[in-house]
């Protein structure tokens, strides 16, 4: 038998090197070494037995964790994907009562104040406890985290579209901040450990594109199915999009390691950078939610336009911010740097300029404040795509996205009230002046962080440490 084995490997010792003479069984012992009693049997497929062979590139394998067959190689762009989904998703429940707003009010006999507050309680919950929520993500486990926050949603959105009173609205949608707060704290985490080098920047700043992206689509399909269902049906039809995005991830992603949650590290000035993006996140969102939320009105008491028309303007407006999204995540993965995308930031005062003046064009204006959105967009890609080389370890990720969510909450609950001080003491020309001051604060806070950011990056900080084995990251 072992004769007959001879002739087929010369060698007296095999690899698993596919270029190596054979190359299809492990390294064994000669039969001078091996113990005896211990003969030396093929199997079917030509390996020793007791020895392993490495799967082909492509090639089915056995999952032990999971039970199932998985590919060796697997793109990082479909982990990328998946979890932007359910970002969108989760976004889409944000957006869900504005459509619904007016049956709204003529069923449960709310005021304007109340509808408010039912609209913004999602974003005042991520105000209140992004930090806290960026520590909890960080011991639970990101991807369990995504999970189980879609899971939250849902079923507080099935809350809502069973709610008869306005305290259980307002609960329902105040625990679906909850779970809205966790998706957009361990996305980008989840993110970071599953992709690489310019990848990872890419599929962070299409990150940011899920919020202006699941706004439109809330807008559009709210707006379309009001005339034929009602607010009840709506509201349900949104829980059913992360309940079905939750079973997705469970099936697509990678199983995460199970690592030791360790203590924070307090040196001084361990998340100097995350606060700095923090506030420049803020900032920025508080210009975008500001010039969205302050055009309506302007279009309508100062251009004599229809509130249809002022509402087709408001959403192509919107969408704005997507695309510029989908520029930094273009331009990343081609390469840029993140410095290079920050002096953009400058055409947004500018733009503000001819989006708010009476004498021009619709069109004019409507273009104008497009061009406010998409640069805002950008830049807010821009800042997700800073944050894993702007801590100074990886398993703080978690706790600066927590900081982001709350900065930037805070910024978009303010930008409303701020500007609208701003136009009553200096009318509508003053907008161009406080996105100067707030969209400046975010362009400088960006670039001094964006620099180091990618000096790290190129000394190898940004690699994840626990990044699927296998995983092409081409």
């Amino acid at each position: 038998m072992w004769r007959a084995i001879r002739s087929c490997w010369p060698s007296s010792a095999w690899t698993t090197d596919p270029d190596s003479r054979g190359g299809r069984c492990s390294v064994i012992n000669p039969p001078a070494t091996r113990p005896p009693g211990h003969p030396v049997v093929p199997t079917l497929d030509g390996r020793l037995r007791g020895t392993t062979r490495r799967p082909l590139q492509g090639e089915p394998v056995r999952d032990r964790k999971r039970g199932s067959q998985r590919r060796v190689s697997t793109s990082p762009w479909t982990y990328a994907l998946v979890t932007w989904l359910a970002g969108v998703l989760a976004a889409v429940g944000l957006g869900a009562v504005s459509p619904a707003g007016s049956a709204l009010r003529s069923s449960l006999g709310l005021s304007g104040g109340a509808l408010a507050w039912a609209t913004s309680s999602i974003t005042a919950v991520s105000a209140v406890l992004g930090i806290p929520a960026g520590w909890w993500v960080r011991r639970f486990g990101a991807q369990r985290a995504l999970s189980w926050g879609l899971l939250v949603m849902s079923l507080a959105a099935a809350g809502s579209a069973t709610a008869g009173s306005w305290g259980l609205l307002l609960g329902s949608r105040i625990a679906e901040g909850v779970g809205y707060l966790l998706v957009f704290v361990a996305g980008p985490v989840v993110l970071t450990r599953l992709t690489q080098g310019r990848i990872r920047s890419s599929a962070l700043a299409l990150w940011g594109t899920c919020v202006p992206t699941g706004l439109a689509i809330a807008a559009a399909m709210g707006g379309a199915l009001a005339s034929w269902w009602t607010w009840h049906q709506w509201l349900a039809l949104t829980a059913l999009g992360p309940l079905i995005m939750a079973g997705v991830l469970t099936a697509v992603l990678p199983p995460s390691p199970r690592t030791a949650v360790q203590r924070a590290h307090r040196e001084a000035g361990a998340w100097n950078g995350a606060l700095r993006l923090g506030v420049a996140y803020g900032s920025l969102s508080l210009v975008g939610v500001a010039v969205v939320m302050v055009l309506p009105p302007f279009l309508i008491e100062h251009r004599q336009a229809t509130p249809v028309v002022a509402g087709t303007v408001v959403a192509v407006v919107c969408l704005g911010s997507a695309v510029g999204g989908l520029a930094a995540s273009w331009l990343l993965r081609r390469g840029s740097a993140l410095s290079s995308l920050v002096p953009l930031g400058a055409l947004m005062p500018v733009a503000c300029l001819p989006a708010f003046s009476a004498g021009l064009p619709l069109a004019v204006s409507g273009g104008a404040a497009t061009l406010v959105l998409v640069v805002d967009g950008l830049l807010i890609s821009a800042v997700f795509a800073a944050v894993p080389a702007s801590v100074s370890r990886p398993e703080h990720v978690d706790v600066a996205n927590g900081i982001l969510n709350q900065l930037g909450g805070v910024g978009i609950l303010m930008g409303p009230p701020v500007f609208g001080l701003v136009i009553a003491a200096a009318g509508w020309g003053a907008v161009a002046a406080a996105t100067l001051v707030f969209g400046g604060l975010g362009m400088v806070l960006l670039l001094t962080t964006a620099r180091p950011s990618e000096t790290g990056s190129a000394a190898g900080v940004s690699q994840p440490p626990d990044a699927p084995e296998g995983m092409d990251v081409r």
